[in-house]
């Protein structure tokens, strides 16, 4: 996550006092995972993602953008654990990828920036591997909403290896679409003045609390070209609009499709 120690310094200056970049506790997040990406073996990249069942992850399309080449024999799902280098996770390979039909990759942004990992052979679910909750339709995400970003993503240029969390805030849609006039209603966006997502967290988890506890309200896609120079907020796949897509595949009846 990239806001660490930019949000620091703003901290020592403005005195706010609160540094909300943290070691994620043990057992917190079950349901987040790390997708380890490469297209040759050599070259790779970090995405996140979150458990839907225990067959299916869900994750952003442009983690597997065709441009990027991904060679999914080679990449991996890696379930269970918050150190990459000491825990103990399920290793798991990766049958197929399904991007929404309508994703576009247009340099600077996403539209429908959303896709699910069909996984080789099942996870085996316990108290550290659960499934992640959806939102349903009529949950509302305000700028009161106190909402938290997780993942493995770069910190002042280096990829933590144990798993970081962040307490952030959404961010109207007015305001955000200032930042970008290419919002639309299925994106959302939070974050922003030194706090938000970085390089390798993409793909990973926003969640907040609901009556019936966290649930998964969108996606990291993406944020500003220029990092946090403008302090701009991330912008967020909006979960809710794509239920739809994503129950018609994750249920045992329609899994056998691909």
């Amino acid at each position: 996550m990239a806001f660490c120690k930019l949000f620091s310094v703003l901290v020592l200056i403005h005195n706010t006092g609160d540094l909300l970049c943290l070691d994620a506790p043990k057992g917190r997040w079950p349901w987040m995972v790390h997708l380890n990406i490469t297209s040759d073996g050599v070259n790779r990249w970090r995405c996140g993602g979150t458990i839907l069942n225990k067959q299916w992850v869900l994750t952003a399309a442009h983690c597997f953008d065709d441009t990027l080449n991904p060679n999914l024999r080679r990449s991996m799902v890696w379930a269970g654990t918050r150190e990459l280098q000491t825990g103990f996770p399920q290793f798991k390979g990766i049958y197929a990828v399904l991007k929404h039909s309508e994703y576009r990759n247009l340099g600077n942004r996403y539209i429908n920036d959303v896709a699910l990992v069909k996984l080789k052979t099942p996870l085996k679910l316990s108290d550290d591997v659960k499934a992640v909750t959806l939102p349903s339709n009529s949950d509302n995400f305000s700028p009161s909403s106190e909402c938290w970003i997780i993942g493995w993503g770069n910190t002042d240029n280096d990829a933590p290896e144990t798993l970081q969390e962040l307490k952030i805030n959404i961010v109207s849609q007015a305001e955000c679409q200032r930042y970008y006039p290419g919002l639309t209603s299925d994106m959302l966006c939070a974050g922003g003045y030194g706090r938000g997502a970085g390089e390798g967290d993409y793909g990973g988890p926003l969640v907040c609390p609901t009556a019936k506890g966290f649930v998964q309200a969108g996606i990291i896609s993406y944020g500003s070209a220029d990092g946090c120079l403008k302090c701009q907020p991330d912008v967020y796949t909006r979960v809710s609009t794509y239920l739809h897509f994503i129950n018609d595949y994750i249920h045992d009846g329609n899994s056998q499709r691909f």
